[in-house]
């Protein structure tokens, strides 16, 4: 017997038609049996499935409808007819099955490859902004929703939990976005399905389930709106704690429809099932992702910090530098874009990524942390003599003044006594007493000149090198010299205020910043620092300090900080040991620099033509 219980079963889900021709007899008892109804076919594409179609013996299927086709042979008995009908009828519904299967299949497949795609992105974005925009616009892609928003969980002024709006769109509406935050509470369905942990999935926000808040009715009345169909999805974090929540409204028939109040009824429907699926899987995704953009933000805040903390103690040793390796950073990083910018020269093809720059940046900035190594009376030696220094000679002069004063006094004194108090005798004493203190006198402001850190001329030198010669006596009788080795050693300085063995220490600086740098673990992306700031010293004809190195054995970033940092030496207004020159007369010296093969004439080219001068201008 034929199985009947599986025919009705399957009859009752099956629509029959009837293709044009002779109608069979035995065909139309069958149906009759099974309860089916055969009707005309009159137009193929408002057939509805699942179904099936009869032709007569020897016609053909209807365009697009063979899969579906069933023609009974001419002279089969009823039972034959009935066993085919059933047979086909489960081809039919097996090749249905295997259809919704295979776009099931297909369906899983992209949401996988979309999924894969947005993990991959949201991993490679790293500007906040642009992270949750894209969030936003591939959840809208996704479930064709008119509008979304992101919210993010922070705290209150009071302690309380909040959530902010960290971003918004809408397609149908433009400049909705306004920065406000709501309770985590149970009055608005953000803070209800944060609160409550898991997805809100409303027909109609107006109108939602019992127990839950409404939600969209303000938004409306503010911009004209209609909120209906409704998903919100709470964003989970690694730990799994909920960090904010994503919500998103009206889905559309069609992705590109603009919603009037209007159409809402007619082009906004439900949010599906596998939406909610595929939208929670991104939300969690979208958490990590903000949460590891918020770490990555604290820790560059936190280097940043650590950085200018770096700075700011260099500078509190040597106040007379303040700002000095924040102006270097601010022209090197300029040139450095001007560079990357130019289509011509020797440098065109040179471009530098953010994390280039960024790299510059840190390396500028700490280029003179060494300078926590050298001696403080080094860094802030201002004349040429040690502080106090020459205190101690005007006071050795001022006893050898007294001491001459008292010599000739004595003299006088003897030549009254002994007869001689003739007015020629004592004019003479005088006479030589004015002489030899005037000569103290022009000597100790020769020290004095010879004090400040200009070139010294020859004739301050010769008197220089006769006082270091000269001796005077103390109290005890001792002699001593008028210049002691030391002073004349700081006096003697041509130009300047250190003698070699303190520019060799004030040099070393250099060296100790790279040591430091380099203690330092940096990322691959930031491993040229220690590098760069050890060249900034360096000249192209190894001239440079402190490894004497040439041409392209000179990091290319290390060339652009020289000229930054020695134009900034030049123009600085606060360095007490020498004068600050004109701008005019900066660009000449680095010019001057640049013929004897010092400085790079490319990279000056571009720092004088593009006006990078101009960036530390006062204003």
């Amino acid at each position: 017997m034929p199985d009947t219980s599986y025919s009705v079963r399957t009859a009752q889900s099956f629509h029959v038609y009837l293709a044009p021709g002779p109608p069979s007899t035995e065909l139309a008892a069958v149906l009759a049996e099974l309860g089916l109804d055969g009707r005309p076919l009159e137009d193929p594409a408002n057939v509805i499935q699942p179904a099936l179609v009869v032709v007569g013996p020897g016609q053909k299927a209807p365009e697009g409808l063979a899969d579906i086709a069933f023609a009974p042979p001419a002279d089969a008995p009823r039972s034959a007819i009935r066993e085919l009908l059933r047979m086909a009828m489960e081809n039919v519904a097996l090749k249905q099955a295997v259809k919704q299967l295979e776009e099931q299949a297909r369906r899983q497949h992209r949401q996988f490859e979309e999924l894969n795609r947005i993990g991959i992105a949201l991993s490679a974005e790293r500007d906040i902004g642009k992270l949750q925009e894209f969030i936003l616009t591939t959840m809208r892609q996704l479930t064709n929703a008119d509008g979304a928003s992101l919210w993010r969980k922070t705290v209150g002024e009071d302690g309380s939990p909040q959530l902010f709006l960290a971003s918004s769109q809408n397609n149908s509406l433009a400049n909705t976005y306004q920065a406000f935050t709501v309770p985590v509470d149970e009055k608005t369905v953000v803070g209800y399905t944060v609160t409550v942990g898991w997805s809100q999935v409303y027909e109609d926000a107006y109108n939602p389930p019992p127990g839950k808040p409404r939600g969209g009715k303000s938004f409306d009345q503010q911009f004209g709106y209609r909120t209906k169909s409704m998903l919100t999805v709470p964003m989970r974090n690694y730990n799994n704690e909920v960090v904010g929540a994503v919500q998103l409204i009206n889905a559309k028939r069609r992705f590109e429809t603009k919603l009037t109040v209007d159409n809402v009824p007619t082009e906004v429907v439900s949010f599906r099932p596998e939406d909610l699926e595929m939208i929670e899987s991104i939300a969690s995704q979208a958490a990590v992702a903000l949460d590891n953009k918020s770490l990555l933000d604290s820790i560059q805040a936190l280097f940043d910090g650590f950085v200018q903390a770096s700075v700011t103690a260099i500078e509190q040793r040597d106040p007379s530098t303040a700002g000095h390796s924040g102006r270097v950073e601010s022209l090197t990083a300029s040139l450095a874009r001007a560079v990357t910018e130019i289509e011509t020269g020797k440098y065109r093809d040179i471009f530098l990524t953010d994390d280039q720059l960024k790299e510059l940046r840190y390396a500028c900035l700490l280029h003179d942390f060494g300078k926590v190594g050298v001696r403080e009376h080094i860094l802030i030696k201002a004349k040429k003599l040690m502080p106090g220094q020459l205190e101690v000679i005007q006071a050795r002069f001022e006893f050898v003044e007294r001491s001459v004063q008292l010599r000739y006094a004595t003299e006088k004194l003897e030549a009254m006594r002994n007869g001689g108090s003739a007015a020629p005798a004592l004019s003479d004493i005088d006479r030589r007493l004015d002489d030899e203190l005037a000569r103290l006198g022009t000597w100790i402001q020769d020290i004095v000149a010879a004090n400040e850190p200009t070139v010294m001329p020859e004739d301050k030198a010769s008197t220089l090198e006769f006082l270091s010669q000269q001796t005077y006596h103390d109290i005890s009788g001792h002699p001593h010299p008028m210049l002691d080795p030391q002073e004349f050693r700081f006096l003697s300085i041509r130009k300047g205020t250190l003698d070699p063995q303190e520019r060799l220490e004030m040099e070393s600086h250099v060296t100790h910043s790279f040591h430091f740098l380099t203690k330092i673990p940096w990322t691959s992306v930031m491993r040229g620092i220690p590098e760069i700031a050890y060249g900034h010293h360096e000249k192209l004809d190894g001239s440079g300090y402190p490894r004497g190195l040439t041409g392209d054995q000179i990091p290319l970033q290390a060339k652009m900080m020289t000229i930054s940092d020695i134009y900034d030496a030049l123009t600085a207004q606060d360095r007490p040991y020498k004068r600050a020159v004109p701008r005019e007369v900066a660009l000449d010296i680095l010019h001057a620099e640049a013929a004897d093969g010092k400085l790079d004439k490319d990279l000056l080219d571009v720092f004088v033509n593009k006006r990078i001068y101009q960036v530390t201008a006062p204003r």
